[in-house]
């Protein structure tokens, strides 16, 4: 079957959305602008809420009011490495891209995952 087919792609991005039916629509309509248009602030939304999701129950309310791209994974929003593994899947899925685990070990702040993500998006799907 030809890649570029619309309606298989369209099928594709139907299916990473439904990752993130159980958040709020203004993240859903921040992935589709990142579909439509590209843009890398939008995808850094979706980034932030996936990762808030997988913050322990118990910790949500210790997560500080503004995070910044120096807010550690581990440290401020207390997710341990298992959550970050899981949040680390849900980001493969939803934005089509690998990330291997020797990747991991250089995420440990917002900053260096939007950073990273942003470089993976830049190299295309499965980049």
């Amino acid at each position: 079957m030809d890649s570029t087919n619309p309606d298989r792609d369209n099928t594709a991005h139907s299916a990473r959305a439904e990752l993130l039916v159980h958040l709020p629509e203004q993240i859903q309509a921040s992935y589709q602008r990142y579909l439509e248009t590209g843009d890398m602030e939008a995808a850094d939304e979706v980034v932030l809420a996936i990762i808030k999701d997988h913050v322990p129950s118990k910790k949500v309310a210790q997560i500080p009011a503004k995070l910044t791209d120096d807010s550690t994974l581990t440290g401020d929003l207390g997710i341990d490495s298992v959550s970050i593994a899981d949040a680390l899947y849900v980001l493969e899925d939803v934005f089509d891209v690998s990330i291997a685990n020797r990747d991991l070990a250089n995420l440990r702040t917002l900053g260096d995952l939007k950073k990273f993500l942003r470089s993976k998006l830049a190299n295309g799907p499965t980049g």
